[in-house]
């Protein structure tokens, strides 16, 4: 079985370095960028025990889930979840389907690789980073692009809880929407845009709905958006939330310099 590990993590790490990214200490091949000491992106790569290794990326806060680089990236797969196809798809589907770069496969470096094969394999797989997930990233500057990132690539991120320490990323709503009225306007734009876009798959063939399915879902996810809604407005202003978004950051900031990322 050829040795994938070393070489794709030299790689990476030669081309993320000028981008900002670093390596993190210890067994897993973490490459990291803190923004303003409250965002951390990663991009690593996990390894499909016996069908290869395959390249991945991913976004948080401080103020989301506790951040251990010490668990490998296939326990952190709950957030380190940005595989290069549904970025691609979601920029692709922002561009009107029209990109640039040329479509990307998932970086799956296979085990039996062959010799010929293996440097063209590790290209691909720096390239991808490179073309799709450094651009995505690169999006992000502060914590209203932060959630405007997250409501583009990954919405789930966002959602509220009706138990405040079940939220992920939920909590930046709070830090990022001064009122009920703005952060009601973003959920409705973010409704109609699910909209257009599953409207536009069904016209070109590519989702199986019926009007009535379609309909039906365009029903459920406003009862969603309601919801959230009703738990941001009586969330917002709760001790809890306070608290709570206190002892992540201090938790997490702790944990970021105990691992020498920040």
């Amino acid at each position: 079985m050829k040795k994938i590990d070393v070489p794709l993590k030299n790689a990476l790490k030669e081309f993320l370095e000028p981008y900002g990214f670093k390596k993190v200490r210890g067994r897993y091949p973490y490459f990291v960028k803190v923004i303003n000491d409250e965002i951390i992106e990663v991009i690593t790569f996990r390894n499909l025990i016996g069908m290869g290794y395959l390249t991945i990326g991913g976004l948080a806060t401080v103020y989301g889930r506790e951040i251990d680089f010490s668990m490998s990236p296939r326990d952190n797969g709950d957030w380190i979840d940005l595989y290069d196809g549904g970025v691609y798809e979601c920029l692709k589907a922002e561009n009107g389907g029209q990109l640039d770069i040329p479509e990307p496969h998932y970086p799956l470096i296979e085990p039996d690789i062959a010799e010929e094969d293996f440097q063209q394999a590790i290209e691909l797989a720096v390239n991808t980073v490179r073309d799709v997930l450094v651009p995505a990233f690169a999006r992000v500057t502060d914590l209203p692009s932060c959630v405007s990132f997250y409501r583009q690539f990954s919405g789930s991120e966002l959602t509220l809880s009706p138990e405040i320490k079940d939220n992920e990323e939920g909590l930046l709503n709070f830090l990022v929407y001064e009122d009920v009225e703005k952060y009601q306007e973003e959920e409705m734009i973010t409704w109609e845009k699910e909209n257009k876009e599953i409207l536009e798959r069904m016209k070109l063939g590519l989702a199986r709905y019926t009007q009535e399915d379609y309909e039906n879902d365009k029903a459920e996810r406003l009862e969603y958006a309601k919801e959230q809604i009703r738990l941001f407005t009586e969330q917002r202003n709760s001790p809890e939330v306070l608290a709570e978004i206190e002892y992540r950051k201090n938790l997490n900031i702790k944990r970021l310099k105990e691992q020498k990322v920040i």
